[in-house]
């Protein structure tokens, strides 16, 4: 009887750790700026991820006990399409890039301006700030790397950042 239990939970554990590597993570905990111009916060992934990212931003000026001096400037999003939204209050953002393939066609290694992609790390996210993001805006989106997509959020204004990427392999 003992031996038949312990199988049985080794069989349980035998099918559930292959699917712990189904998810992945990466996310920017807190990232605060001001007058700091523009940011960019980057989310690679590949194309066999399914990732849902969450950005949320909150005005510095709004901020119980911040105080900026020389004016504040409300931040602004600039989403990978072009469309820009000012934010007056603290608004999270949540945005669904879908898989294109359901399974990995090959092991992809690949790294640019805030991202570095790998088989063991298939999502990345990374905020590139100040004079980092606009030395890598000209060549920051590189979707020629097959089977790979990255995507660019800008961030202008004074504010508080914190970014989740939540990612399920299928």
């Amino acid at each position: 009887m003992k031996l038949r239990g312990l199988l049985a939970v080794l069989l349980v554990l035998a099918i559930l750790f292959p699917l712990s590597s189904i998810f992945q993570s990466a996310s920017i905990p807190y990232a605060s700026f001001a007058g700091s111009g523009q940011n960019v916060v980057v989310v690679a992934k590949e194309d066999y991820v399914f990732a849902r990212v969450v950005i949320t931003v909150q005005p510095l000026a709004n901020d119980p006990g911040v105080q900026i001096t020389g004016g504040s400037n409300l931040p602004a999003i600039t989403f990978p399409n072009g469309t820009t939204r000012q934010v007056p209050a603290e608004t999270t953002f949540v945005f669904t890039l879908p898989n294109v393939s359901v399974f990995p066609l090959s092991q992809t290694y690949a790294s640019g301006p805030g991202y570095q992609i790998s088989p063991e790390s298939p999502v990345s996210a990374q905020l590139l700030s100040g004079e980092n993001s606009t030395l890598g805006m000209d060549n920051l989106i590189d979707n020629s790397i097959p089977g790979i997509h990255v995507y660019q959020y800008v961030l202008t204004g004074d504010a508080t950042v914190t970014v989740n990427v939540f990612g399920v392999s299928l």
